[in-house]
């Protein structure tokens, strides 16, 4: 038995296979545990190098987005496209029923079609360009990232334009009498009228999330 053992360079060490694996088993236990980057981590070092700054604010930003996948992203743009696409579809069908501010469905016919294409470069970009290995932030397709920040540039410009014909006529707007100067069909002022204020109320909840971060950071150190 010895001189087997000795053919194949093993020691005798007389315990039984099960003693073995049992001090194998005990050894990868008794081993380091993997180590992985937690959002949490990655929060307390940005708080770290920046401090209670707008860089913080920026990274913090930046974590929280990089921690969804890119497939639940591109399900959230495609379920966030239906929002547009009900904007045009209301304004389309009610282009003639708000005389009392009649760029209202142009408002949301334009805003409507231009999330749409919004919406398609951000999968486009997300499936087909992808980044650069040299730069995590560098799309292959910077054409895109162009045009998508042009076509961003016009939508806020087109929001504010919004504010000013939704919230213009808010106190006069009349959806009863068709006859009249101050009619505006009810399903398309209201939608458009919830269009523009979750945007406040998005921004609202978001600044108040944030600051509870960054509450609940100072507590952890």
């Amino acid at each position: 038995s010895s001189g087997i053992n000795a053919e194949y360079g093993q020691q005798t060490t007389g315990g039984r296979p099960s003693d073995v694996a049992s001090e194998e088993a005990r050894s990868v236990m008794q081993g380091p545990p993997p180590s992985y980057d937690s959002i949490f981590g990655k929060i307390k070092d940005a708080h770290g190098e920046h401090g209670y700054s707008f860089g913080f604010a920026k990274s913090l930003f930046t974590i929280l987005a990089a921690s969804i996948g890119g497939l639940i992203c591109v399900a959230l743009v495609v379920a966030l496209m239906a929002l547009p696409i009900a904007q045009v579809v209301i304004g389309a069908k009610n282009r003639d029923e708000c005389p009392a501010q009649s760029k209202i469905p142009l408002y949301m016919i334009i805003s409507g079609a231009f999330g749409i294409g919004a919406g398609l470069i951000q999968i486009v970009d997300g499936m087909c360009c992808g980044k650069d290995d040299g730069d995590d932030n560098s799309s292959k397709c910077p054409c895109l990232g162009f045009l998508l920040k042009i076509i961003n540039l016009f939508m806020l410009a087109w929001f504010i334009c919004g504010n000013v014909w939704v919230y213009g006529i808010y106190k006069s707007v009349d959806h009863e009498d068709p006859a009249s100067e101050d009619y505006c069909g009810k399903l398309v002022y209201l939608f458009a009228f919830w269009c523009i204020t979750s945007v406040y109320i998005i921004l609202g909840a978001t600044c108040v999330i944030g600051c509870c971060l960054v509450c609940v950071m100072a507590c952890l150190n």
